[in-house]
């Protein structure tokens, strides 16, 4: 039997999923709340040190009341009101073997929180063995088109991470990423799948089913599990499965496009959770050479399960910078949507009151004086969160309408918030067409 979801994950589900429902609006046709809108209501329950299971229970009357000024409470109620809905959603996804876990759980994977920090997925929708989340892992990611002697190299790194006990955390697409999960399996090892496709339509594919059944395979993804394949969202789970490894080979790849490049550029110039290596391969594509010229590491081809473990060993893992990337505001809801000076270091004391809002500062940030961090105003709080997830998405110059979608909120908005960046020497506009970039800091 499938565990119930916690009571917060509960409350995160009526506000920000649509459920069984395709898009973005709820049963009720009542538009679920955006990340921007979770965020916000995620400070203020904050604020009053409350966490989203208090919507849910005998305090909610009371809460929203004490909400009403800044939030539509009509439209908060309408939403926490489809009991009956998610009810019917949870039975839905157990009769598939899938569960929710959100950041509160004890299941939730530590390293997300250590190295996502704010940008962790709140929620975690789940198909397989939980515990190997907390296993070593090995990512191994590819192009999907690439020639048949890699894939077989590919399969071989499979095995030999079976071997050595460390699990494969791949994407599960066709391909490179297919490949080595399979040649784990086969092995008798064990995989962890980051899905970008229909978790429903993933975990029932024939190939996946007897490795589940074993618990040596766990699929998961920050989408609904209805959700189908959308270009951001393959963009948006590279990071997850980079945040799950202790090291990372990247077998195949363009250079310049697609998901593979955009992953593997992203951890090596800004994330560095982990070390990048590459195949010395000229028949992997133009991307791993570039790769190298970027800091990726030759991959050192270990011989034996001893020398792979010991290549994991050696791994010195770099602190994430302070970026917040484009893809990750698609995620529809931040749990712990709270401001940084509030936040608290994934390193507090085990013994400290726990409280599933509290969250660590943006990654790369700098501490700030204990007096400003209890005198800052919630809305300048919520402003600089606003600027650091602007500043996210403008790795590279995009325009007002392609911000406005990516954010998926008004152009009158985005206009607004670059034009503030611009004044603080931290974008610049560029003229025909127009579009922002962001501005690196000197030195």
């Amino acid at each position: 039997m499938m565990p119930t979801p916690s009571a917060n994950t509960q409350a995160v589900l009526l506000l920000t999923s649509p459920l069984l429902q395709e898009g973005g609006r709820a049963a009720s046709k009542e538009p679920v709340l955006s990340a921007a809108e979770y965020a916000q209501l995620a400070a203020a329950l904050q604020q009053e040190q409350c966490q989203p299971a208090d919507l849910i229970n005998g305090t909610r009357d009371t809460l929203l009341t004490t909400l009403s000024a800044s939030f539509a409470v009509d439209r908060l109620n309408r939403l926490l009101s489809r009991g009956f809905q998610l009810s019917q959603a949870v039975e839905h996804w157990a009769n598939r073997s899938i569960s929710v876990i959100g950041r509160a759980d004890p299941a939730y994977p530590r390293r997300f929180k250590q190295r996502l920090k704010r940008s962790a997925p709140p929620l975690l929708y789940v198909c397989g063995n939980l515990e190997l989340l907390n296993a070593p892992d090995l990512a191994v990611v590819g192009s999907r088109s690439t020639p048949e002697a890699l894939l077989r190299q590919a399969e071989g790194v499979g095995a030999l991470a079976a071997a050595a006990g460390v699990v494969i955390a791949s994407g599960a697409a066709r391909g490179v990423d297919e490949t080595a999960m399979v040649g784990s399996l086969a092995a008798g090892g064990c995989a962890i799948g980051v899905v970008a496709d229909s978790l429903e339509t993933m975990s029932a594919r024939p190939i996946w089913r007897q490795a589940l059944l074993d618990g040596r395979l766990l699929l998961l993804s920050s989408d609904a599990p209805s959700a189908r394949f959308q270009v951001w969202r393959a963009m948006g789970r590279n990071k997850l499965i980079y945040a799950l490894a202790d090291a990372a080979l990247v077998v195949s790849s363009a250079k310049g496009e697609g998901g593979t490049w955009a992953g593997a550029t992203e951890q090596l110039q800004n994330l560095r959770f982990c070390p990048v290596h590459v195949l010395s391969d000229p028949r992997g594509g133009p991307g791993l050479a570039a790769l190298a010229d970027l800091g990726a590491r030759p991959w050192p081809a270990p011989a034996s399960a001893e020398a792979l473990q010991a290549l994991l060993r050696s791994t010195e893992q770099v602190p994430a910078s302070a970026v917040i990337a484009p893809e990750q505001v698609q995620q529809r809801c931040l749990l712990e949507g709270v401001s940084p000076e509030t936040a608290q270091a994934s390193s507090e004391p085990s013994n400290a009151r726990s409280n599933p809002l509290i969250n660590e500062p943006v990654p790369g940030s700098p501490p700030k004086p204990a007096g400003e961090q209890q005198t800052q105003a919630p809305a300048a709080a919520l402003a600089a969160f606003v600027d650091e997830l602007v500043l996210g998405c403008l790795h590279e110059p995009l325009s007002i309408d392609a911000l406005a979608e990516l954010l998926d909120v008004s152009r009158t908005e985005v206009r607004r918030w670059c034009q503030r960046l611009v004044e603080q020497d931290r974008a610049h506009k560029l003229s025909k067409p127009v579009r922002y970039v962001r501005l690196q800091p000197p030195g």
